[in-house]
């Protein structure tokens, strides 16, 4: 086990602590499960950083980095549905597309063949953890109902571009897949 892939290991413990701490009714609750959060969204970052640098790229990393994202959002997603901050609906879109785009990333990674990120996904990612955060956070900060509206506008404004990314995904990878 090499240091990039523990460091992604370590964001997925991160994640149902993340979760139980937003959900409960602890003092300070949002900021503390806010700094998890961006530690955790951070850490991907690191890894990845980690993994280039000191040659540490292997197939389970390949599989987990990616994983550990999709779990992040889908538990701040759930999290946020359920205190009633995030429509289901834009919870459901978000999750099934990243379900989805994983078993294709999994398939790829079995039969030893490359499945890389596209600009677009990086920047769904980032509306999402920007959106995420915000709607964790929103209630304690000044204005909070229109920094709830400006998390929920980049939140859709993620929803699109995961729809996007996906169909994207879709349409190139599944040509490589008529190719086998």
């Amino acid at each position: 086990m090499n240091l990039a892939n523990i460091v992604t290991i370590l964001r997925i413990v991160l994640v149902p602590i993340f979760v139980v701490i937003l959900l409960t009714a602890m003092e300070n609750k949002e900021i503390i499960a806010l700094i998890i959060f961006i530690v955790a969204a951070i850490s991907d970052t690191i890894d990845g950083y980690v993994a280039r640098k000191y040659n540490q790229v292997t197939d389970l990393g390949k599989f987990l980095d990616p994983f550990a994202d999709k779990l992040l959002v889908a538990g701040a997603l759930l999290a946020l549905v359920h205190l009633q901050t995030v429509e289901t609906w834009v919870a459901t879109v978000i999750i099934l597309r990243e379900i989805l785009i994983t078993g294709f990333r999994f398939y790829f990674l079995v039969n030893d063949a490359v499945f890389s990120a596209s600009w677009l996904a990086k920047k769904k990612t980032l509306f999402q953890i920007v959106s995420l955060g915000i709607l964790i956070i929103y209630e304690r900060l000044p204005y909070p109902d229109i920094m709830f509206t400006v998390g929920t506008v980049l939140l859709y404004s993620a929803t699109f571009l995961t729809v996007y990314s996906g169909v994207e995904y879709i349409l190139k990878y599944s040509k490589t897949l008529k190719q086998k």
